[in-house]
């Protein structure tokens, strides 16, 4: 079985999770604030650093505290400054995650266009999905809602199964993966795994798992050189796609 996730792997929505996250940050600071619907009203430092920062997150809740960071001008160069940051933040990571996704479904449903915009797919990932003749060993596994997924697909022309998508909160995904490979009868080290988080790629790897970090998308450094100490392989768009043709 092969299984990726979405966010960084398969779709880049670093420009719609700014522009959420700037909407819902001012809006949580002041109801009133006017919501923008123009990633060019945010300073251009800010959107490269908000880039930069993005390899850090595991959820929507941590959007909020990452532009904080960068609003308040708080270094934050590697994961374990982050993960304090964000434990800083622990009691309003609900409050957090709901008002991201407040401002995601005002776009969703009233400027649908724009939202899909700002979620394309990543270079060469749209080509080697639409070759697929069949989803049906293929799995996403992923912190997106399920809705949004399939919409991006619908948009993107790619008939993605609904029942193939699983979301699932950060803290849950690695058992997760284990339960849709062993609901899927799934033989473990025959199947793929691929993401952008090199925590998840460790732990699936204690399954011996073929894991896989991608070298495209918000990977880090640091992240790269955890997985060469870790033997996971580093991966372009040419080797995914060739992983992914194996299950055909």
């Amino acid at each position: 079985m092969f299984i990726t996730d979405f966010d960084g792997v398969l779709c880049d929505s670093v420009q719609e999770c700014l522009l959420v996250t700037y909407n819902a940050y001012h809006r949580l600071h002041a109801a009133s604030s006017p919501r923008s619907l123009n990633l060019e009203e945010i300073d251009r430092a800010t959107r490269e650093q908000f880039r930069k920062l993005r390899s850090y997150l595991r959820g929507v809740e941590d959007f909020i505290p990452i532009f904080s960071a960068i609003a308040e001008q708080l270094p934050i160069t590697n994961q374990k400054e982050f993960d304090a940051l964000r434990s800083s933040h622990q009691d309003h990571l609900l409050t957090y995650q709901q008002a991201f996704y407040a401002e995601r479904d005002y776009l969703l449903h009233h400027e649908k266009g724009l939202w899909l915009s700002l979620n394309p797919l990543f270079d060469g990932i749209r080509e080697a999905l639409r070759q697929c003749a069949s989803f049906e060993q293929i799995q996403i596994l992923t912190t997106k809602r399920q809705e949004d997924v399939l919409e991006i697909f619908q948009y993107q022309g790619i008939p993605f199964p609904t029942d193939h998508v699983t979301y699932i909160k950060a803290a849950g995904k690695s058992q997760k993966l284990l339960e849709l490979l062993q609901t899927n009868n799934a033989a473990l080290p025959e199947s793929v795994y691929v993401e952008d988080q090199v925590d998840f790629l460790i732990e699936a790897q204690k399954h011996r798992i073929g894991s896989y970090l991608v070298e495209w998308g918000y990977v880090s450094d640091e992240q790269k050189a955890l997985a060469r100490r870790h033997a996971i392989p580093i991966i372009g768009v040419e080797k995914f796609s060739n992983l992914l043709e194996r299950f055909q």
